[in-house]
């Protein structure tokens, strides 16, 4: 793999990553859910991360599933998880 291919293939990556939840949550539409879905089914480190992902989602379902949380509420959790995205891929740290 080239570096110009290694570097599109971080950004297709960075790109899946951000949007899992909405993939998770069904939130998509069906076109991007089927790009997202292809994708984690040929990359093993998104692969990783989703299953991680789907794993806490699994759990906090079991213990919380008489619980909805309202919109502002996922709307707030998406902005912070964005940011700690943003800052884990920030070459100051």
């Amino acid at each position: 793999m080239t570096v110009s291919e290694a570097g599109q293939h971080e950004v297709d990556c960075k790109e899946v990553l951000a949007e899992v939840y909405f993939y998770l949550d069904a939130e998509c539409a069906s076109a991007r859910r089927d790009i997202i879905k292809q994708h984690l089914a040929e990359c093993s480190p998104c692969l990783a991360e989703y299953g991680i992902e789907q794993d806490v989602r699994a759990l906090v379902h079991r213990c919380c599933s008489n619980e909805i949380a309202p919109q502002e509420v996922k709307a707030r959790l998406r902005a912070k998880l964005a940011k700690l995205t943003d800052l884990g891929s920030s070459p100051d740290l």
